[in-house]
C-alpha cells in the first residue's frame, strides 16, 4: 500500500507551501498544520499515510525539543513520520529516529530525495512490524526463558512482563502474541503512560459520534480492535490509581461499554501487560490496586538485562545492522573483532534499546567498510566513588546476594528491617530471598 494522504507540520508558511505544491503535483492528497497543537487537532479528523514533521517551532529554533515530544505522542499511535530540520546533527537525528521516525530530511531539500524517501515507504502498520528490534535468545538466560514463553503462549493467561528499561518487553509481548494461537488477529499496543485521563476511557473502550465535545465521529477503543488478539498495556505501573478500576471491571467480567453507547460489549482478548516498576511495593504504598495486579499477573515473567545475556549481544548487533541498513539502503559493515570485543564487554546500562541506539550510530556514520572499536561510540559511567580494585570480581547477582546475606544478618533475621535497609519493599526481598535460596534460613 503506497503513500496517499501527507500532512506536513511546519509552522513556516512558505516551507508548508512549498511542500504542498510538490506534493499536490505528484498526486498526493495534502494537509497541514503549523503547531504541535494544531496537528492533534487535525488527526481526530484525519489519518494520514505519512506525516513530514519539522523538529523545531515557537520555543526555540534549534533544540528540536517541541518536534521531538510531538514525535513521541505520534508512534504509539503507529504514524509514519519523516522528521524536517535545518539544523541536523547526528545527536538529534538519531534522538529522533530512536523515538520512531522512519526517515528524516534536511532543509533546504534535494526535491528527487525527498520524493523518493516518501515513496519508498508503505502502510504504517507494515513499516512499524519491519523494524522492531529483533528476537534473539542465544544465551542460556533467554533460551530457558524461550522455554517458558513456548508453555504459556498456547494459553490465554494473562501475562506481567517485569524488567528493566529498554530489556524488550515490548518485543516480548510481541512475540508472545506470534506464538500464542491468536497470531492470526491483531496486537494492539498502549502505552499506559501516554494517555491523557481525560482520554484513558476512549483510548480503551473506544466513544460514539457525541459522547463528548471533540467526538466528531465513532472511534474503536484498544479491546475492541484487539478483539480475539492480544492487547499490550505498557507501563501500567503509571495507571493512575483513580483509574485502575475501570481497568480493573473489564478483567474481571469481560465486558465494557463504550462511551456514548448503552450496550454492553463483550472482550475477547489476551491481556499481556509491563512494568518496569515494583508493582509488589506499588500496592504496599497504595499506588496500585492489588485485585488489578492478581487479574495482571496470572503467570509473570522477567526478562534479563542485557548484561546478563553477553552471548546475545554479538547476534544482536549484527542483526540490528542488517535491518537498519535496509532501512536506510546502506551497505552493511562487517564488524571486527576489536569491534564485537568492546561490545561484549560494556555494560549495558540501557540494555537491547542502548545497542541498537549505538549500532544506528555506527550506521549511520559507516562508510560500508569494517567496523573497528574506535568506530562504536559508547558512553562512560562511573559507579559511585569506589575503587575498581575494591570490587570483587562477581556478577551483578552475587553481589547482590552477598548484599541480602550481609544485611539480613546485621537486621538478625528481620525482614522488615532489612528491607528498609535495602531501600526495598518486604515483598520484594522475599522474591530474592526465594531467588537466591535463601528463604528457608530466615523463616
Amino acid at each position: 500500500m503506497t503513500i496517499k494522504t501527507v500532512l506536513i507540520v511546519d509552522d513556516d508558511q512558505d516551507v508548508r507551501f512549498a511542500l504542498t505544491l510538490l506534493l499536490t503535483h505528484q498526486g498526493y492528497q495534502v494537509y497541514e498544520a503549523d503547531s504541535p497543537t494544531a496537528c492533534k487537532l487535525l488527526l481526530k479528523e484525519i489519518a494520514p499515510d505519512l506525516i513530514l514533521l519539522d523538529l523545531n517551532f515557537t520555543q526555540d529554533t534549534t533544540s528540536g525539543r517541541e518536534g521531538l515530544s510531538l514525535l513521541k505522542t505520534l508512534v504509539p499511535q503507529k504514524l509514519k513520520v519523516i522528521l524536517m530540520t535545518a539544523w541536523a546533527c547526528v545527536d538529534l537525528v538519531v534522538e529522533g529516529l530512536q523515538a520512531g521516525a522512519v526517515d528524516f530530511v534536511e532543509k533546504p531539500w534535494d526535491k528527487t530525495s525527498l520524493l523518493q524517501k516518501i515513496k519508498r515507504q508503505r502502510s504504517s502498520v507494515e513499516t512499524y512490524e519491519q523494524y522492531q528490534e529483533p528476537w534473539v535468545a542465544e544465551s542460556e538466560a533467554m533460551k530457558q526463558l524461550e522455554r517458558l514463553i513456548q508453555q504459556l503462549a498456547i494459553t490465554d493467561a494473562n501475562i506481567l512482563i517485569t524488567g528493566e528499561n529498554g530489556t524488550g518487553k515490548s518485543l516480548l509481548a510481541k512475540h508472545i502474541h506470534q506464538s500464542s494461537q491468536r497470531t492470526e488477529k491483531s496486537f494492539e499496543s498502549l502505552n499506559m503512560a501516554a494517555i491523557p485521563e481525560t482520554l484513558f476511557e476512549s483510548e480503551l473502550f473506544g466513544h460514539k459520534k457525541g459522547a463528548f465535545t471533540d467526538a466528531k465521529f465513532d472511534r474503536k477503543g484498544a479491546f475492541q480492535r484487539a478483539e480475539k488478539g492480544t492487547l499490550f498495556l505498557d507501563e501500567i505501573g503509571t495507571l493512575p490509581f483513580h483509574l485502575q478500576p475501570k481497568l480493573l471491571q473489564v478483567l474481571e467480567n469481560g465486558s465494557f461499554t463504550t462511551l456514548g453507547a448503552d450496550e454492553t460489549v463483550k472482550a475477547d482478548v489476551r491481556i499481556i501487560a509491563a512494568t518496569n516498576a515494583d508493582l509488589d511495593d506499588a500496592v504496599e504504598q497504595g499506588r496500585f490496586r492489588e485485585d488489578l495486579l492478581y487479574r495482571l499477573n496470572t503467570f509473570t515473567i522477567e526478562i534479563p538485562p542485557l548484561r546478563e545475556r553477553k552471548q546475545d549481544i554479538t547476534p544482536l548487533a549484527m542483526t540490528a545492522l542488517h535491518q537498519l541498513a535496509t532501512k536506510y539502503q546502506k551497505p552493511v559493515p562487517e564488524l571486527s573483532d576489536s569491534a564485537i570485543k568492546k561490545l561484549v564487554n560494556h555494560v549495558w546500562l540501557g540494555n537491547v534499546r542502548e545497542l541498537n541506539h549505538v549500532m544506528e550510530r555506527v550506521l549511520l556514520l559507516s562508510d560500508g567498510s569494517e567496523v573497528l572499536a574506535e568506530h562504536i561510540p559508547l558512553s562512560s559511567f562511573k559507579k559511585r566513588s569506589i575503587k575498581s580494585e575494591l570490587i570483587p570480581e562477581l556478577s551483578l547477582a552475587e553481589l547482590e546476594m552477598k548484599r541480602i546475606v550481609y544485611v539480613m544478618e546485621k537486621a538478625e533475621g528481620q525482614v522488615s528491617i532489612a528491607a528498609k535497609e535495602l531501600g526495598i519493599s518486604r515483598n520484594a526481598l522475599y522474591r530474592r530471598l526465594e531467588k537466591y535460596q535463601l528463604a528457608e534460613e530466615y523463616e
